[in-house]
């Protein structure tokens, strides 16, 4: 399922953000089903908006308002390579304001995927769905401190 340029890409990137390697490659699962729904051309899996006059391409998604999803069209980031969406995807989650949250919770990573719930995705399962494959992906194995981090918690 996941190719050694992936895991390569999440491992750089938590190497230098400190963002576990294994959260990246979640919600590169989730988000781009494994790479399979990127939008064309962005090598964007992370589904990162694109700010005013980066680069971007635009496509409809669904999103999460007012208790019901809805369809919109919106302008996705545009990046050069897989490698360069894992280094500015844990950019962002390592600096961004909104995320400030979820790092405090860090080493837990469990803790750390609930609290983007509401943050990163509209999703109100977000948080659920990235431990669910998590675990269900052994993904906990890509993460470099996975010794020294407190281990994500085993569903009963």
């Amino acid at each position: 399922m996941l190719n050694p340029d992936v895991i390569a890409a999440a491992r750089a990137a938590e190497g230098k953000w400190k963002i576990p390697a294994s959260i990246s490659l979640a919600q590169y699962g989730l988000e781009s089903g494994w790479g399979q729904h990127m939008p064309p051309g962005s090598w964007n899996p992370f589904g990162i908006k694109a700010l005013p006059g980066q680069p971007s391409v635009s496509v409809p998604t669904r999103e999460f308002v007012h208790g019901r999803y809805i369809l919109v069209n919106a302008p996705f980031r545009a990046f050069a390579s897989i490698a360069d969406a894992f280094e500015h995807h844990a950019r962002l989650l390592a600096t961004g304001a909104p995320y400030a949250r979820a790092r405090s919770l860090l080493p837990n990573v469990e803790a750390f995927a609930n609290a983007l719930t509401g943050v990163y995705a509209t999703d109100p399962h977000y948080g659920a769905e990235l431990v669910a494959i998590i675990h269900g992906d052994e993904l906990a194995q890509y993460d470099a401190l996975q010794g020294a981090a407190a281990p994500v918690a085993q569903p009963a």
